[in-house]
């Protein structure tokens, strides 16, 4: 039985806000990338890269929501969300939604496709190294808001 890691020191995770500022501009680059990949021929490559950047994209927005969560806890939180988006189109709800509402099609999928699942995994082994940069407090000095603090010198007499 191996040891485990001791948890990281409070003071070398970032403040809820910078967390929450690092998880939003994460999810619209996540965002940007996926809908650009929408651009391109459908292949195989591209379907599974859309898979786990839906997978990452989740995540993120769980970590947007709560800040605290550790990177195997939002890796698990959103592998479950797509999973069960993923279970969900074989049934005809999705199907029925998108006809509602078109854009769903970007949420819901088309159709249900178990490579798609594989993808999910990569998605969630990505997300726990990525929430760790996201947590980790920068190298600059930061106030208890996550914003960077100015230091001023008092003249020696």
């Amino acid at each position: 039985m191996s040891p485990s890691r001791p948890a990281a020191p409070a003071s070398a995770i970032a403040s809820s806000r910078a967390v929450r500022v690092r998880a939003v501009i994460g999810a619209v680059a996540c965002l940007a990338l996926g809908l650009g990949l929408q651009l391109l021929d459908r292949s195989l490559v591209i379907d599974l890269l859309g898979s786990a950047l839906y997978v990452v994209f989740a995540g993120l927005l769980a970590l947007l929501i709560r800040p605290s969560l550790t990177g195997p806890a939002v890796a698990l939180i959103a592998v479950a969300f797509a999973t069960v988006i993923e279970l969900l189109q074989l049934t005809g709800i999705p199907a029925a939604i998108v006809d509602v509402v078109p854009l769903a099609r970007l949420v819901f999928g088309s159709s249900f496709d178990p490579m798609d699942l594989v993808a999910y995994l990569v998605g969630a082994v990505l997300l726990v190294p990525i929430v760790a940069v996201i947590r980790r407090r920068g190298s600059a000095p930061e106030g208890g808001d996550g914003s960077v603090t100015q230091k001023t010198s008092t003249p020696a007499r």
